[in-house]
């Protein structure tokens, strides 16, 4: 699946700056798939790699927070020292600070990663604060310094449940996964000025997570030789991210996951043994995280920006980013993974399992 995750963070760079002239899947979708295929892989790893979920929490800290913490700091040092972000200003971004509230908001939100989705729902209030926004347009958002971490709090979310979730029973999750689409198909009913809150609530997106966690376990039940069929259906889901712009607009929440959780299984198994799909799954995290700095960067101070620039040097970024932290963080997530090998090996840990 490396490949589809590149694919789908090049699509979310596509949603904010066009580089190429298709209907590529919007980047809000492609976050959905993103979500999906979270599931699926949490799965592999809780049920291959770490012996508890305390390894499990360690593991997914080394991935996703070093990396983050690096984008943060690029983004608020381009904002500070040269006045160069996505959607504020130095001067907008000082104003919404001086107030109190805002302040530790913004703050916590930004050093913890967790709650940022609710800035989409708060705006300043006329005596000072925040209060509810109903249009996103008018929310804080748009200061923060690292605008696309929202999803990485939805992720959190389900990092924290994922140990607990991967040992229910398959009719268990179905019953949940199918909760939580009859709410995220009922949220529109709550009327307009909820639209804004729904769209990025954990609950409404949970059937992303448990149905990948559903497709690996379908994935189990396949034979593990490759087939024909996987590569077929490796075309037919990157022709979906390429052609998903298509969609009707009543369909596009539900296109791209739906297609990505039934594709997963073959997928994986086609190219579960590629060196290279790997490596390129890998840039497919910090490339999303420091896209928009690179389009900032580029409309600040290039007259007519080219969106293939804006690309290869997002894709340069990845690989620098990528050089800069895999070796550190994998050796410390394979000191976790032997742990797991050792104490299955004890003979003690055996004889408990017996």
């Amino acid at each position: 699946m490396g490949f589809i995750r590149l694919l789908l963070a090049i699509a979310v760079l596509n949603s904010h700056f066009t580089v190429v002239p298709l209907p590529l899947v919007h980047g809000h979708e492609a976050v959905l798939g993103f979500f999906a295929i979270s599931g699926f892989y949490m799965a592999l790893i809780l049920d291959t790699r770490y012996e508890s979920s305390r390894h499990f929490y360690l593991s997914r800290f080394l991935t996703l927070y070093p990396v983050y913490v690096f984008a943060l700091a690029l983004s608020v040092a381009l904002v500070v020292s040269f006045d160069i972000h996505p959607m504020t200003s130095r001067a907008e971004l000082s104003m919404l600070l001086s107030d109190p509230v805002s302040f530790l908001v913004m703050a916590w939100t930004s050093l913890c990663i967790f709650g940022q989705e609710l800035l989409f729902c708060l705006s300043p209030a006329s005596g000072g604060g925040l209060h509810f926004a109903v249009d996103a347009r008018d929310s804080i958002w748009r200061q923060a310094p690292l605008i696309q971490g929202w999803s990485l709090s939805l992720e959190i979310m389900f990092y924290a449940l994922a140990p607990l979730l991967v040992r229910l029973r398959s009719r268990t999750l179905i019953g949940l996964a199918c909760a939580s689409l009859a709410l995220k198909l009922a949220a529109p009913l709550t009327g307009a000025e909820n639209a804004v809150f729904f769209k990025r609530f954990f609950p409404t997106e949970f059937w992303l997570f448990a149905g990948g966690i559903l497709a690996y376990r379908f994935h189990k039940l396949l034979a593990a030789a490759p087939r024909a069929v996987d590569h077929a259906t490796f075309a037919a889901l990157t022709a979906t991210v390429l052609l998903a712009g298509l969609t009707p607009e009543p369909a596009k929440p539900y296109l791209m996951p739906c297609v990505t959780l039934a594709a997963m299984p073959f997928v994986f198994r086609g190219f579960r043994h590629s060196t290279a799909d790997r490596f390129v799954g890998k840039l497919s995290y910090p490339f999303y995280l420091t896209h928009f700095s690179v389009i900032a960067f580029f409309e600040t101070c290039v007259d007519s920006p080219e969106g293939w620039d804006i690309l290869l040097v997002s894709l340069a970024a990845a690989l620098a980013v990528h050089a800069l932290f895999e070796p550190g963080t994998e050796m410390l997530k394979r000191r976790l993974r032997a742990r797991r090998t050792t104490l299955a090996a004890d003979p003690l840990v055996l004889r408990a399992r017996a």
